[in-house]
């Protein structure tokens, strides 16, 4: 597969991939997996629903709705990662990629955020540095993680901001402020490279000759006789998404993650393509995949936190955090960010004053707005609503409001260890 000039077998290189995509569903083993990892992601957004429905009532992110989003999305992001792994030449030989999904699965039943390759191929290479077991072609395993986040970051630009659970959360500097949870989870089908041997090439049917300086990440050595050869194999595999947004609303929150998890992707690529050349690099991508990883999530908490929060009282009215997907509030047009200054020509100040206009009202409810904290100019707004029914307001939280608990991010495994080690306690 090596030896041509030029990007015409790339390009037919790339339309290979695109090819045998649709084809990575015909294999039952495939397929099954594939059901695992929806399993657990179908859980996660019914666990989000669950947690919405208890706050508010009602759920915004439905999880039927967010799981079959999940899969389409994913599909997007799975053909990315595979164009770019085979574009790059990552083989799967001896990559230890078995490992890879069952670590992930492990971390995943202690926390649902570690639900990450990052941590799962960096404690597989690691062990492997350290232990001699399991055995893994670290270069390739930390290339195919990068490639992940690649298609990681592409998918959190695309839709991160998709599924936010609007909270009340404590902030750093100790006020109770309005925010949102982002979450998302996606399976990821791929086409990856593996490397055979065939006794005569002239028999390989469509066969690609490439570059010489094609593969990227220099390729193990295989043993025994005949032609290596390169050639495709479907995997699975997951990424999940948790952040929140408390100085930026969701759609710019999850931007600004998108550009920095783009930028940690590219970084452990480059310093992927170092390990397969020289010996210490081994070691430094090795690490910097779980520490390079936490830091981008913690430093991109710490800028959040460190800026002014944006979901607090105004001065006149009644910001909104969110509304209620479904509510007459949100039919009517109102959205997170408007603020509410009169209810049928009655000032409202805070939480407490809004509610007691509306409690007057049963029927249809005017309301005079404006669009955002920057905006001067009042419009006026019909909320039409039958006797008694909530319009699915969210305000922001008042001074002496409660932080609301956000989805639980203990998994399984750690529920159950916390759960019994208060069992013991109240024993003794």
């Amino acid at each position: 597969m090596k030896g041509a000039m030029g990007v015409g077998p790339l390009l037919e290189l790339v339309k290979s991939v695109i090819r045998s995509y649709p084809g990575i569903f015909s294999n039952p083993v495939v397929d099954l997996l594939y059901l695992v990892v929806l399993g657990l992601i179908a859980s996660q957004y019914s666990r989000i629903q669950r947690t919405e429905e208890q706050l508010y009532g009602t759920a915004s992110n439905k999880a039927f709705y967010q799981t079959l989003t999940a899969v389409g999305l994913g599909l997007l992001g799975g053909l990315l990662a595979s164009i770019l792994l085979v574009f790059i030449g990552v083989s799967v030989t001896d990559s230890g990629i078995t490992y890879l999904m069952p670590i992930a699965l492990v971390l995943y039943l202690f926390s649902p955020r570690l639900l990450c390759f990052s941590y799962a191929g960096g404690l597989a290479a690691l062990s492997h540095l350290i232990f001699g077991w399991p055995q893994v072609n670290v270069p390739a395993l930390m290339a195919l993680v990068a490639c992940l986040h690649a298609a990681e970051a592409f998918l959190i630009l695309l839709s991160g901001h998709t599924c936010s659970t609007p909270l009340y959360v404590s902030h750093e500097n100790g006020d109770v402020v309005g925010g949102f949870a982002l979450q998302r989870f996606w399976p990821i089908p791929l086409i990856v490279l593996f490397l055979i041997k065939v006794p005569d090439l002239s028999q390989v049917p469509d066969l690609i000759y490439l570059p010489d300086w094609w593969p990227l990440i220099k390729a193990p050595e295989i043993p025994g006789p005949g032609e290596p050869v390169f050639a495709m194999m479907p995997l699975i595999a997951a990424l999940g998404y948790g952040d929140i947004a408390v100085a930026r609303n969701p759609r710019d929150k999850a931007r600004i993650t998108a550009r920095n998890l783009m930028w940690f992707s590219v970084v452990l690529l480059l310093l992927s393509i170092a390990a397969s050349r020289w010996q210490p690099f081994v070691w430094v991508a090795t690490l910097f995949a779980p520490i390079g990883h936490e830091i981008v999530i913690k430093a991109g908490l710490r800028e959040e936190y460190g800026q002014k929060p944006i979901y607090t009282p105004v001065e006149q009215g009644v910001l909104l955090l969110d509304v209620a997907e479904g509510s007459p509030a949100k039919q009517a047009g109102l959205r997170s960010g408007n603020i509410i200054r009169l209810v049928d020509d009655v000032q409202v100040s805070d939480k407490a004053s809004l509610e007691a206009a509306l409690s007057t009202i049963s029927g249809p409810v005017s309301l005079w707005i404006l669009e955002s904290r920057d905006s001067q100019e009042l419009r006026q707004v019909t909320v039409d609503r039958e006797a008694g029914q909530e319009l699915g307001l969210i305000p922001v939280p008042q001074p002496d409001d409660q932080a609301m608990a956000a989805s639980n991010s203990d998994g399984v495994l750690l529920r159950f260890f916390k759960n019994l080690l208060r069992g013991k306690q109240a024993d003794n």
